[in-house]
């Protein structure tokens, strides 16, 4: 088997770490950039928060951007194999958390060289972890039997989701931006990324930001399994 096996070139060497290097980039720039233009008055402060919440975003972005195409890219085993469906969204769910594990090395590595203090409260955001995943689980339930169904609703959702990367609270502040935000309030990607980043940033348990989230889990899930229940089994002759 070793014989047979390919050498390893200098990109298979890197191999895994391309994610992690990709995201480094995209902070480093955005950073770059972004720190300068606005003039936040703790750089520090302001420099977490971006890197925190462009993690975060990246994250929400995959999941919900790849969620229509959940059963459509597995089509041909799901017409060939009786296995259940909800393998095809474990499968997507653990690619992602896969390149959140790769991600995360770098937010981290990033708040040591800012040096910005993160207490005890910080925890709070191993629960926010968690809830996501279990989130991003309803999310590509619901969105990928619509995708199978309709699939020009992956085109919708990546042109709903540029936009909201500018109306998410991600390179400004809400205290910028105070009028807007009584609109802005209601996007539930900025609830997403505050569940987490508010108990590394702040040492704060974002209460509204829970309950706001868990009323769209609810809805999200019972609307994905009650779609579920009805058309699994016509699930397989629409590839």
């Amino acid at each position: 088997f070793s014989r047979s096996w390919p050498a390893a070139g200098p990109a298979m060497r890197i191999g895994v770490f391309w994610v992690m290097l990709s995201f480094a980039a995209f902070v480093f720039i955005k950073l770059t950039i972004f720190s300068s233009l606005l003039g936040a008055d703790d750089v520090r402060y302001y420099d977490a928060y971006l890197v925190i919440g462009f993690f975060m975003w990246v994250y929400s972005q995959q999941v919900i951007m790849t969620a229509p195409d959940t059963f459509v890219s597995s089509g041909g085993w799901i017409r060939s194999e009786a296995l259940p469906l909800s393998t095809y969204i474990y499968k997507m769910v653990m690619r992602e958390i896969y390149n959140l594990l790769f991600t995360v090395v770098v937010v981290i590595i990033a708040l040591v060289y800012l040096q910005y203090p993160v207490d005890i409260k910080a925890l709070y955001a191993v629960p926010a972890i968690l809830f996501l995943l279990l989130n991003a689980f309803a999310i590509k339930l619901l969105l990928g039997i619509i995708g199978a169904r309709v699939r020009d609703i992956t085109h919708l959702v990546k042109a709903i989701m540029l936009p909201m990367m500018f109306l998410t609270p991600i390179f400004w502040m809400p205290s910028q931006k105070p009028n807007l935000m009584k609109v802005l309030w209601w996007n539930p990607l900025f609830h997403a990324i505050e569940i987490f980043r508010a108990p590394i940033l702040d040492g704060e348990f974002p209460t509204e930001s829970w309950i706001f989230m868990g009323v769209v889990f609810l809805i999200v899930s019972v609307s994905g399994f009650l779609l579920f229940s009805r058309l699994r089994q016509r699930i397989v002759f629409w590839f």
